[in-house]
């Protein structure tokens, strides 16, 4: 019995629904294949030469002092410069007909040397040079213009629409990890990250999927179904350094927004918004009657800021920026900084236990700060008076409060003392538990009704900088 009648025979045996599974197994097999020849040859190799500077003692055997028997024998010692190369390989995608190259910044960062591998239709590779034509290392990420001659027209990809990407559907990487060029992985959005902090730089609105990334496809696209391209592969959470299913890419939607800039040489401006803001934690929601723990709390608002603009005030807490909801101060900056300026944006505040929201309209973030623009407190910190002995003092709880003015400054803090590690001598105390601290004596109510055990809130100024410590014994 042939082969083919032997199919045909188990194939009429099966049930029509397991012909259809295998019929549409079979479609969705031939549609990735179709989109892994369409995509690869848009998709290249980055590789790159970094020139670094070593310096040394060396003994110099030509100089020596004959009036030193040490340097007349064995040389005075000379700073000598010595310069390595070392090698970097990472992903891109052609991203117009004119060769530029989108990938991530920190592939060619400070790169001396730029190679770019493509993988021609006859299965061949071809290497070109390649320029940086823009840098974000705010955003990682980076635009390099392929060194052809001016007619030649290069395959490339879209980018699509990330905002209408959903958890659970397809994704495709292509990329070169461990130098292996042209590999596809699959996998699905495994979820849509708000904001992540990897290797100290924070990223908003990742996308995460279980497609293998690996070392080397940084910079490579990440794709739908359709062949757009929805994000570009960016980093990995791997305890082993290699492939654990959880990857990172940059939404296809906050390149858009980077991209002219990057296309100009220019880096994107960078939304700022004026706050200086600390983490929530249960015993600031219980103190500040707030609804949940999620969100931040506004330490500080930077005079003639768009904060101070939209009033938003210290002590308010922000819940949402634009509907969503804001998860850390990490988070908020990130997002913040995302925000073209001149854009109006909503934020969601709770102020004494009240929903509220305001308007601000982002501004661009200065190159620095004038001091007389830092957040300041109206009240300066002083110096402990010399007489220490006739200084009224208050203790509690294994720390010493002393009179300064505008409020009350820690003395002393016992290292065995639930406050100790939270509040520091210098610390100037203006509030516990909400309850307004300007003298020993409001201190000393304010200590009545505190306790400890169910945690205490301070509102302290520490440096010029206020800010709020929760404490719990």
């Amino acid at each position: 019995m042939s082969q083919t009648l032997a199919l045909t025979l188990l194939l009429s045996a099966l049930p029509a629904w397991a012909c259809a599974q295998a019929s549409l197994a079979r479609q969705l097999q031939d549609e990735f294949a179709r989109l892994s020849e369409s995509a690869k040859p848009a998709v290249v190799n980055i590789s790159t030469i970094h020139e670094q500077e070593l310096q040394v003692l060396a003994p110099n055997y030509y100089f020596g002092s004959p009036d030193d028997p040490f340097q007349f024998l064995y040389g005075v010692p000379q700073r000598r410069t010595y310069k390595y190369r070392t090698g970097g390989v990472g992903s891109g995608f052609i991203i117009d007909s004119a060769g530029h190259v989108l990938t991530n910044d920190h592939v060619v960062s400070e790169a001396t040397e730029i190679k770019v591998t493509l993988t021609l239709p006859n299965g061949k590779d071809e290497t070109l040079p390649g320029k940086v034509v823009g840098r974000d290392p705010n955003l990682d990420l980076a635009v390099v213009q392929i060194k052809a001659g001016a007619a030649r027209k290069f395959p490339f990809l879209k980018l699509g629409d990330s905002d209408r990407v959903r958890v659970g559907d397809w994704a495709i990487a292509i990329g070169s990890p461990f130098a292996l060029e042209q590999t596809v992985t699959l996998g699905v959005i495994s979820a849509q990250r708000q904001s992540l902090v990897i290797e100290g730089r924070p990223y908003p609105n990742m996308l995460q999927t279980d497609a293998a990334i690996n070392q080397g496809n940084s910079g490579g696209p990440l794709l739908d179904i359709g062949g757009d391209v929805i994000g570009v592969n960016t980093a990995i959470f791997s305890p082993s350094g290699a492939s654990a299913g959880i990857g990172f890419a940059i939404p296809s939607n906050e390149i858009k927004l980077a991209l002219e800039y990057l296309l100009a040489g220019r880096q994107s401006p960078v939304g700022w918004l004026g706050v200086e803001a600390a983490p929530l934690d249960d015993l600031i929601r219980r103190r500040f009657n707030l609804p949940t723990a999620e969100g931040v709390i506004v330490n500080a608002v930077v005079p003639e800021s768009p904060a101070q603009n939209a009033d938003l005030r210290r002590g308010d807490a922000i819940v949402a920026l634009e509907g969503k909801p804001v998860q850390s101060p990490q988070d908020l900056v990130a997002r913040i900084t995302r925000i073209k300026p001149g854009t109006k944006v909503a934020i969601g505040v709770y102020r004494r236990g009240a929903p509220l929201t305001v308007y601000a309209l982002i501004a661009e973030r200065p190159q620095a700060l004038d001091l007389a623009r830092r957040p300041q407190s109206p009240e300066t910190e002083q110096e402990a008076p010399e007489n220490q002995e006739a200084a009224a003092v208050l203790s509690w709880e294994g720390a010493v409060f002393e009179r300064a003015d505008g409020g009350v400054r820690i003395a002393s803090v016992e290292p065995t003392s639930a406050l100790h590690g939270t509040l520091r001598p210098g610390d100037i105390v203006r509030g516990v538990d909400n309850r307004e601290v300007r003298t020993l004596e409001d201190l000393k109510a304010a200590a009545a009704s505190a306790d400890l055990r169910r945690g205490v809130v301070f509102d302290v100024l520490r440096h010029g900088r206020p800010m709020y410590l929760s404490v719990k014994s």
